[in-house]
Protein backbone atom coordinates (compact mmCIF):
# COMPACT_ATOMS: atom_id res chain seq x y z
CA UNK A 1 0.00 0.00 0.00
CA UNK A 2 1.82 3.43 -0.82
CA UNK A 3 1.90 6.10 2.17
CA UNK A 4 -0.77 7.81 3.36
CA UNK A 5 -1.21 11.33 1.87
CA UNK A 6 -2.01 12.29 5.48
CA UNK A 7 -1.69 10.78 8.94
CA UNK A 8 -2.80 11.31 12.40
CA UNK A 9 -0.73 9.68 15.36
CA UNK A 10 -2.37 9.43 18.69
CA UNK A 11 -3.71 12.90 18.73
CA UNK A 12 -5.16 14.78 21.86
CA UNK A 13 -7.08 18.02 21.53
CA UNK A 14 -7.96 19.88 24.97
CA UNK A 15 -10.68 22.05 25.48
CA UNK A 16 -11.32 24.72 28.31
CA UNK A 17 -14.19 23.68 30.84
CA UNK A 18 -13.86 24.70 34.05
CA UNK A 19 -16.74 23.08 35.69
CA UNK A 20 -15.33 19.79 34.18
CA UNK A 21 -12.31 20.36 35.50
CA UNK A 22 -13.63 20.81 38.86
CA UNK A 23 -15.21 17.77 38.89
CA UNK A 24 -12.48 15.75 37.85
CA UNK A 25 -10.54 17.33 40.12
CA UNK A 26 -12.68 17.04 43.15
CA UNK A 27 -12.75 12.97 41.97
CA UNK A 28 -8.85 12.94 42.10
CA UNK A 29 -8.92 11.90 38.24
CA UNK A 30 -5.38 12.08 36.74
CA UNK A 31 -3.89 13.27 33.11
CA UNK A 32 -0.81 12.07 33.12
CA UNK A 33 -1.18 8.77 31.57
CA UNK A 34 -2.48 10.72 28.36
CA UNK A 35 0.11 13.21 27.99
CA UNK A 36 1.08 15.92 29.74
CA UNK A 37 -0.88 17.95 32.47
CA UNK A 38 -2.94 19.89 31.46
CA UNK A 39 -3.40 24.03 32.52
CA UNK A 40 -6.02 24.19 35.32
CA UNK A 41 -9.61 24.60 33.39
CA UNK A 42 -8.45 22.51 30.06
CA UNK A 43 -9.31 19.04 30.17
CA UNK A 44 -9.23 15.84 27.67
CA UNK A 45 -12.10 15.53 24.83
CA UNK A 46 -10.12 13.82 22.18
CA UNK A 47 -7.78 11.31 23.42
CA UNK A 48 -5.19 9.84 21.60
CA UNK A 49 -7.24 9.32 17.98
CA UNK A 50 -5.30 8.10 15.01
CA UNK A 51 -6.59 8.13 11.10
CA UNK A 52 -4.93 8.08 7.52
CA UNK A 53 -5.80 8.78 4.12
CA UNK A 54 -3.89 7.62 1.06
CA UNK A 55 -3.87 9.29 -2.58
CA UNK A 56 -7.29 8.50 -4.01
CA UNK A 57 -8.94 7.23 -1.05
CA UNK A 58 -12.25 8.56 1.08
CA UNK A 59 -11.97 8.18 4.37
CA UNK A 60 -15.22 8.89 6.12
CA UNK A 61 -15.48 9.47 9.97
CA UNK A 62 -18.77 8.72 11.86
CA UNK A 63 -20.38 9.06 14.64
CA UNK A 64 -23.17 11.29 16.53
CA UNK A 65 -22.73 14.59 17.18
CA UNK A 66 -20.43 15.56 20.36
CA UNK A 67 -18.34 12.20 19.34
CA UNK A 68 -15.49 14.34 18.73
CA UNK A 69 -15.23 14.36 14.59
CA UNK A 70 -14.53 17.83 13.99
CA UNK A 71 -12.16 18.20 17.10
CA UNK A 72 -10.34 15.86 15.69
CA UNK A 73 -9.90 16.53 11.85
CA UNK A 74 -9.60 20.85 12.65
CA UNK A 75 -7.15 19.90 15.25
CA UNK A 76 -5.43 18.04 13.33
CA UNK A 77 -5.10 20.74 10.48
CA UNK A 78 -4.82 23.03 12.96
CA UNK A 79 -8.36 25.10 12.36
CA UNK A 80 -9.21 25.31 15.86
CA UNK A 81 -11.07 28.28 17.47
CA UNK A 82 -11.01 29.32 20.97
CA UNK A 83 -11.54 26.91 24.03
CA UNK A 84 -9.51 23.98 22.08
CA UNK A 85 -5.87 23.33 21.89
CA UNK A 86 -3.53 20.48 20.08
CA UNK A 87 -2.39 19.07 23.84
CA UNK A 88 -0.37 16.19 21.85
CA UNK A 89 0.31 13.84 18.36
CA UNK A 90 1.90 13.92 15.26
CA UNK A 91 0.55 14.71 11.98
CA UNK A 92 2.25 13.88 8.74
CA UNK A 93 1.11 15.31 5.51
CA UNK A 94 2.53 13.24 2.33
CA UNK A 95 5.67 11.79 4.84
CA UNK A 96 6.34 14.50 6.00
CA UNK A 97 6.11 15.47 9.88
CA UNK A 98 4.69 18.58 10.77
CA UNK A 99 2.91 20.01 14.05
CA UNK A 100 0.37 22.77 12.88
CA UNK A 101 -0.76 23.20 16.62
CA UNK A 102 -0.38 26.04 19.44
CA UNK A 103 1.07 25.18 22.87
CA UNK A 104 -0.80 25.38 25.56
CA UNK A 105 1.27 26.99 27.53
CA UNK A 106 3.57 29.27 25.55
CA UNK A 107 3.51 30.60 21.98
CA UNK A 108 4.39 27.95 19.17
CA UNK A 109 8.35 28.39 18.74
CA UNK A 110 9.22 29.59 15.08
CA UNK A 111 11.55 27.22 14.19
CA UNK A 112 12.13 25.20 11.10
CA UNK A 113 14.34 21.59 11.59
CA UNK A 114 15.38 19.17 8.85
CA UNK A 115 16.99 15.66 8.15
CA UNK A 116 17.42 14.13 4.91
CA UNK A 117 17.59 10.74 5.13
CA UNK A 118 16.79 8.29 2.29
CA UNK A 119 15.63 10.99 0.22
CA UNK A 120 12.79 11.88 2.43
CA UNK A 121 12.29 14.65 4.14
CA UNK A 122 11.32 14.96 8.29
CA UNK A 123 10.28 18.18 9.46
CA UNK A 124 10.10 18.18 13.35
CA UNK A 125 7.61 21.40 13.11
CA UNK A 126 7.01 23.83 10.23
CA UNK A 127 7.08 27.53 10.55
CA UNK A 128 4.01 29.39 10.61
CA UNK A 129 4.23 30.54 6.45
CA UNK A 130 5.53 27.01 5.52
CA UNK A 131 2.01 25.37 7.11
CA UNK A 132 -0.12 28.23 5.45
CA UNK A 133 1.23 27.03 2.21
CA UNK A 134 0.54 23.38 2.79
CA UNK A 135 -3.30 25.03 3.25
CA UNK A 136 -3.05 27.33 0.66
CA UNK A 137 -1.90 24.90 -1.69
CA UNK A 138 -2.30 21.10 -0.99
CA UNK A 139 -4.79 21.30 1.32
CA UNK A 140 -8.66 21.78 0.78
CA UNK A 141 -11.47 22.53 3.35
CA UNK A 142 -15.58 22.49 3.38
CA UNK A 143 -16.64 23.69 6.56
CA UNK A 144 -20.27 22.92 8.03
CA UNK A 145 -21.11 27.02 7.81
CA UNK A 146 -21.50 27.32 4.52
CA UNK A 147 -22.87 31.13 5.10
CA UNK A 148 -20.62 31.72 7.73
CA UNK A 149 -17.44 30.52 5.99
CA UNK A 150 -17.43 33.55 3.99
CA UNK A 151 -16.65 37.22 4.78
CA UNK A 152 -20.11 38.97 4.67
CA UNK A 153 -18.72 42.03 3.57
CA UNK A 154 -16.44 40.87 -0.02
CA UNK A 155 -17.84 39.36 -2.73
CA UNK A 156 -17.46 35.55 -3.17
CA UNK A 157 -14.93 35.46 -6.40
CA UNK A 158 -12.14 37.95 -4.69
CA UNK A 159 -12.75 35.64 -1.43
CA UNK A 160 -12.22 32.38 -3.84
CA UNK A 161 -9.36 33.96 -5.49
CA UNK A 162 -7.66 35.00 -2.05
CA UNK A 163 -5.33 31.77 -1.68
CA UNK A 164 -3.85 31.87 -5.64
CA UNK A 165 -3.41 35.15 -4.98
CA UNK A 166 -1.30 35.11 -1.48
CA UNK A 167 0.53 31.53 -2.96
CA UNK A 168 0.59 31.58 -6.56
CA UNK A 169 2.20 34.43 -9.03
CA UNK A 170 -0.73 34.55 -11.49
CA UNK A 171 -2.00 37.87 -12.37
CA UNK A 172 -5.15 39.04 -11.43
CA UNK A 173 -6.99 38.44 -14.63
CA UNK A 174 -5.68 34.93 -14.43
CA UNK A 175 -7.32 34.59 -10.91
CA UNK A 176 -10.47 36.27 -12.22
CA UNK A 177 -10.38 33.48 -14.98
CA UNK A 178 -9.87 30.53 -12.76
CA UNK A 179 -12.07 31.53 -10.49
CA UNK A 180 -15.22 32.15 -12.55
CA UNK A 181 -14.27 28.65 -14.29
CA UNK A 182 -14.22 26.57 -10.91
CA UNK A 183 -18.04 28.34 -9.85
CA UNK A 184 -19.32 26.88 -13.72
CA UNK A 185 -17.19 24.10 -12.53
CA UNK A 186 -19.78 23.25 -9.47
CA UNK A 187 -22.75 24.82 -11.80
CA UNK A 188 -22.93 28.26 -10.24
CA UNK A 189 -24.11 30.89 -13.08
CA UNK A 190 -20.53 32.23 -12.98
CA UNK A 191 -20.52 35.95 -13.53
CA UNK A 192 -23.80 36.35 -10.78
CA UNK A 193 -22.17 34.90 -8.12
CA UNK A 194 -18.73 36.10 -8.93
CA UNK A 195 -19.52 39.40 -7.68
CA UNK A 196 -22.41 38.11 -5.15
CA UNK A 197 -22.20 39.06 -1.36
CA UNK A 198 -22.73 35.65 1.00
CA UNK A 199 -25.96 37.14 2.20
CA UNK A 200 -27.30 36.73 -1.60
CA UNK A 201 -26.70 33.17 -1.88
CA UNK A 202 -28.76 30.36 -0.54
CA UNK A 203 -27.31 28.09 1.58
CA UNK A 204 -26.82 25.05 -1.00
CA UNK A 205 -25.34 27.82 -3.30
CA UNK A 206 -22.79 29.04 -0.67
CA UNK A 207 -21.68 25.33 -0.20
CA UNK A 208 -21.28 24.82 -4.00
CA UNK A 209 -19.21 28.43 -3.85
CA UNK A 210 -16.87 26.80 -0.99
CA UNK A 211 -16.19 23.85 -2.98
CA UNK A 212 -15.65 26.00 -5.66
CA UNK A 213 -13.05 27.92 -3.36
CA UNK A 214 -11.27 24.99 -1.95
CA UNK A 215 -10.75 22.90 -5.79
CA UNK A 216 -9.26 26.30 -7.07
CA UNK A 217 -6.13 25.45 -6.24
CA UNK A 218 -5.92 21.86 -7.23
CA UNK A 219 -5.65 20.42 -3.49
CA UNK A 220 -4.18 17.04 -3.20
CA UNK A 221 -6.94 16.14 0.65
CA UNK A 222 -10.01 17.83 0.70
CA UNK A 223 -11.46 17.81 4.42
CA UNK A 224 -15.26 18.20 3.80
CA UNK A 225 -16.52 18.57 7.73
CA UNK A 226 -20.19 17.56 7.46
CA UNK A 227 -20.99 19.79 4.36
CA UNK A 228 -24.70 18.84 3.87
CA UNK A 229 -25.75 20.05 7.22
CA UNK A 230 -29.08 22.02 7.05
CA UNK A 231 -29.61 21.52 3.14
CA UNK A 232 -32.92 20.34 1.77
CA UNK A 233 -32.57 16.63 1.08
CA UNK A 234 -32.56 17.12 -2.87
CA UNK A 235 -30.10 19.92 -2.60
CA UNK A 236 -27.81 18.00 -0.49
CA UNK A 237 -28.05 15.04 -2.71
CA UNK A 238 -27.04 17.31 -5.60
CA UNK A 239 -24.08 18.61 -3.84
CA UNK A 240 -22.73 15.06 -2.36
CA UNK A 241 -23.34 13.60 -6.04
CA UNK A 242 -20.79 16.85 -7.17
CA UNK A 243 -18.66 16.12 -4.42
CA UNK A 244 -18.34 12.65 -5.57
CA UNK A 245 -17.71 13.38 -9.02
CA UNK A 246 -14.96 16.07 -8.31
CA UNK A 247 -13.13 13.36 -6.02
CA UNK A 248 -13.52 11.40 -8.31
CA UNK A 249 -12.20 13.60 -11.54
CA UNK A 250 -9.42 14.72 -9.73
CA UNK A 251 -8.17 11.55 -7.93
CA UNK A 252 -8.21 13.76 -4.51
CA UNK A 253 -7.86 11.68 -1.61
CA UNK A 254 -11.11 13.12 0.92
CA UNK A 255 -11.53 13.24 4.82
CA UNK A 256 -15.76 12.90 5.02
CA UNK A 257 -16.86 13.69 7.98
CA UNK A 258 -20.58 13.17 8.73
CA UNK A 259 -23.05 11.29 10.97
CA UNK A 260 -24.99 10.00 7.92
CA UNK A 261 -24.36 6.25 7.21
CA UNK A 262 -25.94 6.45 3.84
CA UNK A 263 -23.66 9.02 2.69
CA UNK A 264 -20.76 7.15 3.91
CA UNK A 265 -22.41 4.24 1.68
CA UNK A 266 -22.53 5.95 -1.40
CA UNK A 267 -18.70 7.90 -1.31
CA UNK A 268 -16.13 6.37 1.30
CA UNK A 269 -14.03 3.89 0.83
CA UNK A 270 -12.86 3.11 4.67
CA UNK A 271 -14.75 4.25 7.65
CA UNK A 272 -13.71 5.45 10.77
CA UNK A 273 -16.13 5.10 13.85
CA UNK A 274 -15.73 8.07 16.84
CA UNK A 275 -17.64 8.02 20.19
CA UNK A 276 -16.55 9.70 22.96
CA UNK A 277 -13.96 11.16 21.58
CA UNK A 278 -11.98 8.32 20.49
CA UNK A 279 -11.88 6.00 17.53
CA UNK A 280 -13.67 2.74 18.16
CA UNK A 281 -13.88 1.12 14.80
CA UNK A 282 -12.12 1.15 11.37
CA UNK A 283 -12.29 -0.91 8.25
CA UNK A 284 -13.46 -1.11 4.98
CA UNK A 285 -16.94 0.43 4.43
CA UNK A 286 -18.64 -2.87 3.32
CA UNK A 287 -17.23 -5.17 5.73
CA UNK A 288 -17.91 -2.39 8.02
CA UNK A 289 -21.47 -2.21 7.46
CA UNK A 290 -21.80 -5.87 6.86
CA UNK A 291 -20.23 -7.65 9.63
CA UNK A 292 -19.74 -4.73 12.22
CA UNK A 293 -17.33 -5.39 15.41
CA UNK A 294 -18.21 -2.95 18.22
CA UNK A 295 -21.57 -2.94 19.61
CA UNK A 296 -21.51 1.27 18.57
CA UNK A 297 -21.41 0.66 14.89
CA UNK A 298 -23.83 -2.16 15.13
CA UNK A 299 -26.35 0.61 17.09
CA UNK A 300 -25.87 3.29 14.34
CA UNK A 301 -26.51 0.33 11.52
CA UNK A 302 -29.56 -0.30 13.78
CA UNK A 303 -30.79 3.14 13.09
CA UNK A 304 -30.36 3.27 9.32
CA UNK A 305 -33.56 3.17 7.19
CA UNK A 306 -33.35 0.53 4.35
CA UNK A 307 -36.03 -1.63 2.80
CA UNK A 308 -37.62 -4.69 4.64
CA UNK A 309 -37.09 -2.72 7.95
CA UNK A 310 -40.23 -1.75 9.74
CA UNK A 311 -39.07 -0.51 12.68
CA UNK A 312 -35.79 1.08 13.28
CA UNK A 313 -33.53 0.31 16.62
CA UNK A 314 -32.09 3.48 17.90
CA UNK A 315 -29.38 3.57 20.30
CA UNK A 316 -30.84 4.21 23.67
CA UNK A 317 -29.40 7.03 25.77
CA UNK A 318 -27.67 10.43 25.10
CA UNK A 319 -24.27 10.82 23.82
CA UNK A 320 -22.40 11.70 26.66
CA UNK A 321 -20.85 15.55 26.65
CA UNK A 322 -17.14 15.01 25.57
CA UNK A 323 -15.40 16.45 28.65
CA UNK A 324 -17.62 14.02 30.86
CA UNK A 325 -16.36 10.91 29.19
CA UNK A 326 -14.97 8.26 31.84
CA UNK A 327 -10.96 8.23 31.19
CA UNK A 328 -10.89 4.54 32.54
CA UNK A 329 -13.57 2.52 30.86
CA UNK A 330 -15.54 2.24 27.97
CA UNK A 331 -17.72 5.50 27.24
CA UNK A 332 -20.63 3.11 25.81
CA UNK A 333 -21.09 1.40 29.05
CA UNK A 334 -24.15 3.04 30.16
CA UNK A 335 -25.73 2.61 26.77
CA UNK A 336 -24.13 -0.96 25.49
CA UNK A 337 -26.81 -3.80 25.65
CA UNK A 338 -22.98 -5.93 25.43
CA UNK A 339 -21.86 -4.10 28.69
CA UNK A 340 -20.26 -6.45 31.42
CA UNK A 341 -17.72 -5.69 33.83
CA UNK A 342 -14.83 -6.07 32.10
CA UNK A 343 -15.48 -2.60 30.35
CA UNK A 344 -16.26 -0.85 33.71
CA UNK A 345 -12.50 -2.00 34.45
CA UNK A 346 -10.53 -0.53 31.68
CA UNK A 347 -10.54 1.19 28.71
CA UNK A 348 -10.58 -1.02 26.19
CA UNK A 349 -7.38 -0.49 23.64
CA UNK A 350 -7.93 0.24 19.82
CA UNK A 351 -6.84 -3.57 18.45
CA UNK A 352 -6.03 -5.62 15.01
CA UNK A 353 -9.37 -7.02 13.58
CA UNK A 354 -10.28 -9.31 10.80
CA UNK A 355 -10.51 -5.98 8.67
CA UNK A 356 -9.60 -3.35 10.73
CA UNK A 357 -9.28 -2.34 13.99
CA UNK A 358 -11.86 -1.94 17.14
CA UNK A 359 -11.78 -1.49 20.32
CA UNK A 360 -14.00 -2.99 22.50
CA UNK A 361 -13.09 -6.26 24.87
CA UNK A 362 -15.53 -8.53 24.01
CA UNK A 363 -15.58 -8.44 20.06
CA UNK A 364 -14.73 -12.14 19.75
CA UNK A 365 -17.97 -13.45 21.60
CA UNK A 366 -20.57 -11.04 19.90
CA UNK A 367 -22.77 -12.08 17.22
CA UNK A 368 -23.13 -8.17 15.99
CA UNK A 369 -25.96 -7.28 13.09
CA UNK A 370 -24.91 -5.35 10.12
CA UNK A 371 -26.98 -4.37 7.09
Amino acid sequence: MPQPIFEVRNLGVAVYDLQAARSRAQEGVMIEPYGPVLPYGWVDGITDVSFAVHPGEVLAIVGESGSGKTLSAMGSLGLLGAGAKVSRGTVLFDGVQIRPTQSLQKRRKRRFRRKVRKRERFLEELLDDDWRHIMGTEIGVLFQNAIGGWNPVEIIGEQAGEVLDQHTGLTLQEIQDRVLDALGEVQLPKEAKYIAFPDELSRGQAQRAMLAAALIKGPRLLVADEPLTGLDAGVAAAILSLIRDMQQKRKMAMIFITHDLAQVASLATRVAIMYGGRVVETGPVDEVFHQPQHPYTEGLLGALPRPGIERLHPIEGDVPKITDVPLAECALVPRCPYAADICTGALPPLTKSEAGEVACFRTQELQLRGV
